[in-house]
């Protein structure tokens, strides 16, 4: 019964929280999908993370003053999320025809669900666990952040320099702790495959409904094509699908295959779109949620935006929103800057 609770609470966390979140940015604009609700909830929740963890972090606060400040921000940004989706009346279950007649979307709808049962059944226990899940599981037992050494269990000496700046195990022990105390290892194991499978997926659909617009059977036969290679991508251990299927809890994994490609998505829509699709404000949090996830998001966000700002200049003469794009990457850029002055 205890372990069904702590579930359905990982549930309201994971899921409905960052559903309801993702509404505020489309305030003044059409009403979301809901698939877009879900991933744009979770770019709030990682860049939200990521400013409120690291002044906790440099100035050794507790764990749980970091877990009831997120918990009561996030759960602020629900309660207005809910209140502008009763106030504008969202439709929730509007008629999409591209299901009803595109057997690719099916098959590629029951390949995922076969990947997310894989992964929640028979997890992959990846050696880079003994840091990134024992990091979590450290924090959660003596209510600290990043001041244990997983490997060992005592204090760092200075600062985990290489990892300190992309906290995302204080990620995995917060939403543990938020959920009745889940275990860490249960969370990343079981819980997280099936949300960011989910969240992955969603991404490569919206990227086929912009490649593709008017081809419904075009946009299923890309998102069939994408669990394809993902379920026959263990030909080598260092490509995105294999991170994808054997160490999605880890935030270099969830990179590769998530956030990247979603930063994409956002750059094209946003820099090579007639009319802006979305606000300017999601840019900034995708890259800033590419610096939580990892080190190396730090680099490779700021670069992918930076290679679309050029090309903007280049085929579009806007000034104006290469200036925009450019100060999106300012806190990224300040990290990076930081990152070398402490490695």
């Amino acid at each position: 019964m205890e372990i069904a609770v702590k579930g359905i609470l990982a549930v309201f966390w994971l899921v409905l929280v960052p559903i309801a979140v993702g509404r505020l940015p489309f305030i003044k604009r059409r009403q979301p999908l809901l698939l877009e609700r879900f991933l744009v909830g979770y770019l709030i929740l990682f860049s939200l993370m990521e400013i409120l963890a690291l002044p906790m972090i440099f100035l050794k606060l507790p764990l749980h003053v970091l877990t009831i400040s997120y918990g009561a921000v996030i759960l602020l940004l629900a309660a207005g999320g809910i209140f502008v989706t009763v106030r504008q009346k969202d439709r929730f279950c509007r008629p999409d025809t591209s299901w009803k007649e595109n057997i690719c979307l099916w098959l590629a709808m029951i390949l995922i669900l076969a990947q997310i049962a894989m992964c929640v059944l028979l997890a992959h226990m990846d050696a880079d666990d003994a840091f990134y899940v024992a990091q979590a599981t450290s924090g959660v037992q003596t209510d600290t952040i990043f001041e244990i050494i997983p490997y060992t269990g005592q204090k760092y000496y200075g600062i985990a320099s290489r990892y300190i700046l992309s906290p995302f195990p204080v990620f995995l022990a917060v939403v543990s702790n938020l959920s009745g105390g889940l275990h860490p290892a249960i969370m990343a194991h079981m819980i997280y495959p099936a949300v960011f499978l989910p969240f992955v997926y969603g991404i490569q659909y919206l990227l086929g409904r912009k490649w593709f617009p008017d081809d419904r059977q075009a946009q299923g036969i890309y998102l069939f094509f994408a669990a394809c290679i993902s379920s026959f991508s263990a030909y080598s251990v260092y490509n995105s699908g294999s991170f994808q299927m054997v160490r999605l809890w880890q935030g270099k994994a969830l990179l590769a295959s998530a956030l990247l490609p979603f930063l994409l998505y956002i750059c094209q829509s946003v820099l090579f779109s007639k009319k802006e699709e979305y606000p300017w404000m999601l840019l900034a949090m995708a890259d800033l949620s590419c610096c939580l996830l990892s080190s190396m998001g730090i680099i490779l966000g700021t670069l992918m935006i930076g290679i679309f700002l050029l090309l903007c200049l280049v085929f579009r003469r806007d000034w104006k929103a290469f200036l925009k794009g450019l100060a999106c990457c300012i806190p990224s850029m300040v990290l990076g800057v930081f990152y070398i002055l402490i490695v």
